[in-house]
């Protein structure tokens, strides 16, 4: 028995040797690709910018046969487009040695609550920026000719000093939990808020967290209370799908089963068992209530029907403490009294009476 397991864990070696192993089919080996100067790129786009010459006769058919990989590489560089707070951004570059190719070679992460509570500051520096137009100009197009040439990175570009970068004004003492690295290309890279290179996981501090989300109040949403989104969160979304029905105003979905025709056989008119209802049943009654509503409910999730009153009231002075009374929801009555005996008195009365 241990000499077949033996074996077996050494076939299974010998496999994945083969398949992750440097040394591919008929001795062929990937050559290393090592990180060029961005100089290099920039002769190659420059020199092929008038493709009429001989000598790129045989790169036409890798230009044609590039074209169907442009959508991905305007999504590339959409996706890593600098931010506003950025004033240049640095990426590494995948290209075809013929230039008939280019590919941001990078996908963007960001930590969450940092990125909200940036763009918040934004918003309120957009605001100012609409009113004062100190980086942005209006565009006239058609920007260039039809037989305008392109214009070359390094000659009219490369030279240009970019404009200052947008950024609020953060107090150094309010702000100095985040004060140092808000507005850093990847805010705390190499530390030990982040797990690494690959920037996947994070963990802030609860100062940080609090300043965060000060900083984000201009984007996030007031609604606190659950049951605002009722029948609209993702288990009322998810019934919906099992049910092949749709909320009124909410998403429609692809049926999650295709087999919803009726039995001739056994209908609503010959079941003995049928409770009759003689007005229509809303879409809302059948999503709320799966099992009662439906005649054959599958994959439904159910939601919650009521989440506690929510008491919630956001303070907007910031010197308030965290716990108090906010006099909304902690109404205390005013009495009138006649001084100590008024309560007596009034007592006496409704006994008369």
């Amino acid at each position: 028995g241990d000499a077949a397991l033996e074996e077996k864990a050494r076939k299974w070696q010998q496999l994945n040797a083969k398949r992750y192993g440097d040394r591919r089919k008929f001795g062929f080996v990937d050559a290393p690709k090592d990180d060029m100067p961005p100089e290099h790129i920039r002769k190659i786009i420059k020199d092929h910018g008038d493709m009429s010459s001989r000598k790129f006769r045989q790169d036409k058919r890798v230009y044609l046969g590039a074209l169907k990989f442009v959508p991905h590489a305007v999504y590339k560089l959409l996706e890593n487009m600098p931010m506003p707070w950025e004033q240049v951004r640095a990426v590494p570059v995948l290209y075809h040695v013929t230039g008939a190719i280019t590919f941001v070679n990078e996908t963007p992460r960001v930590i969450e609550p940092v990125f909200i509570a940036q763009w918040a500051t934004m918003w309120i520096m957009m605001r100012r920026e609409k009113r004062d137009r100190r980086h942005f100009k209006r565009m006239r197009f058609p920007p260039f000719d039809d037989e305008e040439p392109p214009l070359d990175y390094a000659d009219n570009i490369l030279d240009v000093e970019p404009l200052e970068a947008i950024e609020l004004d953060l107090d150094e003492e309010e702000d100095d939990a985040v004060f140092d690295w808000f507005y850093d290309h990847k805010p705390l890279m190499h530390t030990r808020c982040v797990n690494g290179p690959s920037y996947r996981k994070w963990k802030l501090s609860l100062p940080v967290m609090a300043n965060l989300y000060r900083l984000a109040g201009q984007l996030l949403s007031d609604l606190m209370d659950r049951n605002y989104f009722y029948l609209f969160d993702l288990k009322s979304f998810y019934t919906a799908k099992a049910l092949n029905v749709s909320i009124p105003g909410g998403p429609k979905f692809e049926p999650l089963y295709r087999d919803m025709e009726t039995d001739e056989d056994w209908n609503e008119f010959n079941d003995v068992n049928k409770l009759i209802i003689r007005q229509p049943i809303r879409t809302e009654y059948r999503i709320a209530f799966p099992h009662l509503y439906n005649n054959r409910p599958r994959k439904v999730a159910l939601g919650r029907y009521h989440t506690p009153m929510l008491m919630y009231l956001k303070a907007e002075d910031p010197d308030l403490p965290a716990f108090y009374y906010d006099p909304l929801v902690h109404p205390i009555t005013h009495f009138r009294g006649g001084g100590h005996g008024g309560g007596e008195q009034r007592a006496a009365k409704r006994h008369r009476t």
